[in-house]
């Protein structure tokens, strides 16, 4: 398994304190760059870690089609981000991390289905939703 770290100058300057541990045998490289006007480094699986939660849907459509175009059929993208209901009044955790989105982002949390449409947009599939009952749950999509 190779991975590859790719986030912005500031972030990857710092990337000591994000070094595998001796048990890690993977080869980690540590890329910077702007997910929106850089070229994304080629993958399997995108892992996008509490991130779209941070922008508009317009800037999400914006990856998203990048992450799309590089995607070769069969690779994936796995999303860990708080995941509102499709009401969007049970999971009080997420519904504060949204309020609180609002005020210091562009950004807002999401429900599954928001998820799964913005995902099959961009020709992926197989969208499977996991609320984990913890901070973050986990999105997996692959692009056919």
């Amino acid at each position: 398994m190779k991975v590859t770290v790719f986030d912005l100058p500031e972030v990857i300057a710092n990337s000591s304190c994000f070094q595998p541990s001796e048990q890690c045998t993977a080869p980690v490289t540590f890329v910077s760059g702007d997910f929106f006007t850089d070229d994304l480094p080629e993958a399997d699986l995108y892992i996008l870690s509490r991130v779209l939660h941070d922008w508009p849907d317009e800037k999400i459509h914006v990856l998203l089609n990048k992450i799309s175009t590089v995607c070769r059929p069969g690779c994936g993208i796995l999303l860990a981000e708080m995941v509102l209901d499709d009401e969007k009044k049970n999971r009080s955790a997420a519904l504060l991390q949204s309020l609180n989105m609002l005020v210091q982002t562009e950004g807002k949390e999401r429900s599954g289905s928001e998820y799964r449409g913005l995902l099959e947009q961009h020709g992926f599939s197989k969208v499977k939703i996991k609320l984990t009952g913890n901070l973050l749950d986990v999105v997996l999509c692959i692009k056919v």
